[in-house]
């Protein structure tokens, strides 16, 4: 069970907590942005986030097609309205929103607008938020996901100022939502939770195994 925890429910979806590559799992997977979709690394965006692994191994390191990609899917999307003086994009989106790319090999990358960005780029947000997101992503993954798995890394860590929002509980509300969800129809075979290695001491394993059985009861 060390390095791993799963279950499988009576719905027919699958939550399994594994320790890898967010990009290298052959699925579809969550980044966590702001709501302006700065993609600038590192000028905006930490060279260390999630968000910097995709411009890296999706689009390599092509902030170009990353903007384009963004920008064809927001079209989606209706702007607050608001515009922020700052560096870098200015446009504000609803916070909570999700944006989807659809890669040439079928995969989505959900791209769920959690944080916001102050005048400075600095990013934050709230555990209220992290839930709007991933209900969007939920919606999202039933209106073009087909089914498939999707991947979420530990979102709401690092940048994102969520003190509050640790690992343990990250992990939990991260099924939680998507149990919830599915309950109202299945819209995704499997939530895979993908902890990168240099976090894996963060997360007990074996009591988030008990946690996904007691989902169950």
């Amino acid at each position: 069970m060390k390095g791993e925890a799963h279950h499988e429910y009576v719905n027919g979806v699958r939550i399994r907590l594994v320790v890898g590559d967010l990009f290298e799992q052959g699925a579809s997977a969550v980044v966590g942005f702001t709501t302006t979709f700065d993609t600038s690394v590192p000028s905006i965006i930490s060279p260390t986030s999630v968000q910097a692994a995709l411009l890296g191994k999706i689009y390599g390191g092509s902030q170009e097609r990353l903007d384009a990609d963004l920008a064809a899917a927001l079209t989606r999307l209706e702007p607050t309205g608001r515009s922020l003086p700052k560096v870098g994009n200015t446009v504000c989106y609803p916070l909570g929103s999700a944006a989807t790319l659809t890669l040439p090999d079928g995969r989505h990358m959900y791209c769920a607008a959690y944080t916001e960005m102050n005048e400075h780029n600095n990013a934050s947000g709230t555990i209220r938020s992290v839930l709007d997101g991933l209900d969007s992503t939920w919606d999202e993954a039933n209106r073009v996901g087909n089914g498939a798995p999707i991947c979420v890394p530990l979102i709401g860590q690092g940048q994102s100022r969520i003190p509050e929002l640790t690992a343990e509980v990250a992990i939990r509300l991260i099924a939680f939502s998507f149990l919830l969800r599915s309950q109202k129809g299945r819209f995704a075979s499997e939530l895979r939770i993908v902890v990168h290695p240099s976090d894996k001491h963060r997360v007990n394993f074996s009591e988030f195994q008990a946690f996904l059985r007691s989902l169950a009861s």
